[in-house]
């Protein structure tokens, strides 16, 4: 017997999709549980909703009990110099590729749906780190209904395909499902308020699995379809090769600098940098060592290049990557 499910239950099953939290998704549930006729047709439709709301509701359970963020699901606190969400489809390789980074224990198999819930690793790029999240795979069968939240508030997105499996397909069903729910991924950032809000995540395209026969013509074909849009990468996980490439490319895309510092009449601190935004002043980096700085600045030196070695400069004055400055209060 067919469902006959009405417009309203497919509405509410959308709402459940984007939930970004518990609450959310089991009011959307419970909508879609009481929309749904009840006959023998939907008898299955109705026992999976009801085992879905009893499994978020032990959830939310345990994570009142441990004191945590009691709401959001997969939340992942940001660390290091950025954080980058690594999406893609099923088997595509973004647990191999963050392995062989970071050297993180993600769990990798040929099977597709390895990954369950996000898992944070660090990969090193010269003195910073930055931090990769695997995630679950997006399906059209099933990708949480919290992934989108965790990707819009990455500050970076590594999209991974398999260059063996219709790489072009892959990503354009990725761009889709994601446009689907308002988030945008493209070669830049940003953010578009029309009628409906937009999130633009700017995203980086790696080409997995280049070792098998075909990867280069089909990275070909990737780079003809989204070159012009976005950073292509191709690598191989088994061998390596092109991953020695991505740190430096996830840093520019980043949009971050490295700024040291100083005290008079003492050597430069170059272990710890400060990461600072693109674009960023001496004031800035006055008020991210102490918010009290910025009120208390009389002016900074900096050392970068021979241009700038030991002159005065003002608190306006926009910081490049690998400067030193010395604040004087």
């Amino acid at each position: 017997m067919p469902a006959n499910l009405p417009p309203q239950y497919f509405a509410a099953e959308e709402r459940w999709r984007r939930a970004a939290t518990i609450e959310e998704q089991i009011a959307a549930l419970r909508e879609m549980l009481s929309i749904m006729p009840k006959h023998k047709g939907t008898d299955k439709l109705q026992a999976d909703l009801k085992r879905r709301i009893a499994r978020l509701q032990q959830e939310a359970k345990t994570q009142r009990k441990k004191g945590g963020r009691k709401s959001e699901l997969g939340y992942v606190p940001k660390e290091g110099a950025g954080q980058v969400a690594v999406i893609g489809p099923p088997n595509s390789g973004k647990s191999s590729l963050i392995h062989a980074v970071t050297h993180a224990h993600p769990e990798v198999a040929a099977y597709p749906y390895t990954t369950q819930k996000p898992l944070a690793a660090m990969m090193p790029y010269e003195d910073i780190q930055i931090q990769l999240v695997d995630t679950p795979p997006i399906s059209e069968e099933f990708t949480p209904p919290w992934l989108t939240n965790l990707i819009r508030l990455a500050d970076l997105a590594l999209l991974v395909v398999d260059l063996g499996d219709h790489p072009v397909e892959q990503t354009q069903s990725i761009l889709d499902f994601m446009a689907a729910t308002s988030t945008h991924l493209s070669g830049r950032g940003g953010y578009h308020d029309g009628q409906e809000p937009i999130v633009l995540v700017k995203t980086i395209i790696a080409g997995s699995k280049k070792e098998r026969t075909g990867g280069i013509e089909a990275l070909a074909e990737l780079d003809g379809a989204y070159g012009d849009r976005f950073q292509i990468l191709a690598f191989s996980a088994q061998s390596e090769e092109g991953l020695e490439k991505l740190p430096r490319l996830i840093f520019r895309a980043l949009d971050i600098v490295r700024v040291y510092t100083k005290e008079p009449g003492k050597k430069p601190d170059l272990e710890q940098p400060y990461v600072l935004k693109q674009g960023s002043t001496v004031l800035d980096l006055a008020e991210t060592i102490h918010r009290d700085f910025t009120s208390q600045l009389r002016y900074a030196r900096i050392w970068g290049s021979v241009k700038y070695d030991g002159q005065n400069i003002q608190k306006d004055h926009v910081l490049q990557d690998g400067d030193i400055i010395e604040l004087h209060l």
